[in-house]
């Protein structure tokens, strides 16, 4: 291991010595050789000292490792003036004197632009955006560059990158931006042009600018941004070649440009996703306060292991809060089994549930465990349970008081310690007088109860829930990111969702393969329009207190939506003191935020 063996970085123009039998690359501090790059893995590849020389080992196949030009998956020697890459970072192998083995030609201002675009497309990386305005500088001979980007709404301009990072943004002219907007193409500006009508000095002239260049990037047919171009006085001024070298590189400018609006995009639904109170299956996404009280008790209750009846409606997501508790439990490091009692025939589901005997009937040609064995120290999930046969109800009580079962065609009493967690949309106190349920069952299932609110209840997490299914499917299709107009959003909030969360999900996956634009509207969106939340609540058999309650909850939603969130407004149209509006708009969980659009 001699102490002329090094590395020649060409990223850095710098010598690595390589000392010890093993030299560790990548992006991680321990590493040996670190190049910087975020890219990189945290182990790409390791340099093996063996019989004289260096072998160059992939570590991982999450980048490209090439060595003289060509990919490589397994160690090979290297030799003096070998040539390898990890990424985008390229080493010479040197051995002996190292100016044999290196001769550097500085590249060309193209060659560095491509290197830089390359770079960016790989990496995805925002702050290459300073190197590329930078490469365009040098490629088109200006003395500054400046990467704009419009906003589509409010029609403010932020500045991406510019070059050099000391410039001044008042050296950047806001007419050359708006007359290249105005003419929608490419213009140029020279010096004796930059009086204004009363003849006052301009920032171009304090700045000593003499010529201008500022394009439009499109997407379609709508302005994206700008790239901004100057040269200072006394050089030459940009003439039309200057123009054709720029309007042929717009195209890609413009789909860098999207790209980076696209993650941009992205970044703000995830951290406004990430904000909001996610649970740890990752899958129950809520912000609202009647949710959080929920998952508050549902903490609590997932520390005892008595049995867990949950209540809801379908589409309320029964399954992912039984999950919850599961891993909230004691058993969270057991399995999690779920049936639903509803979707298997009745001459099926006691095998399933309980396992049987190999010959116990036709077709049992081999013993069979069943859920609950399976689970045994986990969870069993009994979905729907409302639609358990009479027997099978008895075979459950007896799991319940002695925790035990009886294979099909079998005759022994198998101990088993599983927690039961079951859930149901039917009213099971109608049916045990309805003689549909037996009353003992219910009392031992009925010890802690949660209560999954429908949907239309639950306010603003709509619209949160709308956002993460939209991220979801557009991940998933390979599509840019969508977002949902006003009018979507104030017909999410007014529907009744009869199908809940399900028909949410299930709505927001066919606006994004039918909408072809990047925001959603009303006419890609197939509601009932007919299940209006007023209606659905009074062709539903309520108490006379829950009937007061969702009238008063209407009520209230309707003025804020008529005032747009003003509670102030909101109290005089409903003709209620202030204070009283709040208190019950607490009491209903309305936020007024939720209409402030």
């Amino acid at each position: 291991m001699g102490n002329k063996i090094r590395l020649y970085c060409r990223k850095t123009d710098s010598y690595i010595p390589l000392n010890g039998r093993v030299v560790t690359i990548g992006s991680s501090r321990e590493c040996h050789i670190n190049p910087g790059h975020n890219s990189m893995p945290s182990i790409a590849a390791h340099l093996l000292f063996s019989k004289g020389s260096y072998d160059l080992q992939p570590l991982t196949s999450g980048i490209r490792i090439s060595l003289n030009g060509k990919e490589i998956e397994r160690g090979l020697t290297l030799k003096h003036g070998d040539t390898f890459c990890i990424g985008d970072i390229g080493y010479i192998y040197c051995e002996r004197d190292l100016e044999t083995a290196v001769k550097k030609d500085p590249a060309s201002p193209l060659e560095e632009l491509i290197q830089v675009i390359v770079s960016l497309l790989r990496n995805k990386d925002e702050e290459v955006f300073s190197d590329l305005v930078a490469s365009v500088a040098r490629l088109l001979h200006c003395d500054a560059s400046r990467l704009v980007v419009e906003d589509s709404i409010s029609g403010e301009h932020k500045t991406v990158a510019r070059y050099p990072s000391s410039a001044g943004l008042d050296r950047f002219s806001s007419r050359a931006i708006k007359w290249a907007k105005e003419a929608a193409k490419t213009i140029i500006m020279h010096e004796d042009e930059w009086k204004d009508e009363s003849g006052s000095t301009c920032s171009l002239q304090k700045n000593l600018i003499g010529s201008v260049m500022c394009a439009p990037l499109k997407q379609g047919t709508s302005i994206s941004g700008f790239l901004y171009l100057d040269r200072i006085q006394d050089s030459e001024g940009f003439n039309n070649i200057d123009r054709e070298y720029c309007d042929a590189l717009l195209p890609l400018f413009s789909v860098i440009l999207e790209n980076y609006q696209e993650r941009k995009r992205q970044k703000e639904t995830i951290a406004r996703l990430q904000q909001t109170k996610f649970v740890s299956s990752g899958s129950m996404i809520y912000e609202s306060e009647i949710m959080s009280r929920l998952i508050h008790l549902a903490e609590k209750l997932a520390r005892t292991d008595s049995p867990v009846l949950i209540l809801g409606e379908t589409g309320t997501g029964k399954e992912l809060m039984a999950r919850y508790v599961h891993e909230k439990s004691m058993r969270s490091q057991k399995p999690f089994k779920a049936i639903n009692c509803g979707a298997i025939p009745e001459n099926l589901i006691e095998s399933e549930l309980f396992g049987h005997e190999k010959g116990a009937f036709t077709g049992a040609v081999q013993r069979k465990i069943g859920l609950f064995e399976a689970a045994e120290g986990g969870t069993v999930f009994l979905d729907e349970t409302g639609e358990l046969p009479l027997p099978l109800q008895v075979k459950l009580l007896r799991v319940l008081q002695e925790s035990e079962i009886v294979r099909i065609g079998g005759t022994d009493t198998i101990k088993v310690s599983v927690r039961i967690i079951a859930a149901t949309n039917k009213n099971l106190e109608m049916e045990v007088n309805s003689g549909r349920f037996r009353q003992d069952l219910y009392f031992r299932l009925n010890v802690l109860t949660l209560n999954l609110p429908p949907l239309r209840d639950r306010g603003s997490d709509i619209l949160l829930l709308a956002d993460f299914f939209i991220l979801k499917y557009c991940t998933q299709f390979g599509l840019s990111s969508k977002t949902i107009s006003a009018k979507v959003k104030n017909e999410l909030l007014s529907y009744s969702w009869p199908g809940n969360i399900r028909e949410l999900e299930n709505i927001i996956q066919k606006a994004i393969l039918l909408s072809e634009g990047k925001q959603i509207e009303p006419e890609y969106i197939s509601l009932n329009k007919s299940s209006l939340l007023k209606k659905d609540v009074y062709e539903t058999t309520l108490t006379l207190k829950e009937a007061r309650s969702h009238a008063e909850r209407q009520t209230i939603v309707n003025a804020l939506k008529k005032t747009r969130g003003n509670v102030s407004m909101s109290s005089k149209l409903l003709e209620i003191d202030r204070k009283w509006l709040m208190k019950k708009m607490d009491e209903l969980d309305v936020s007024a935020d939720d209409y402030r659009h």
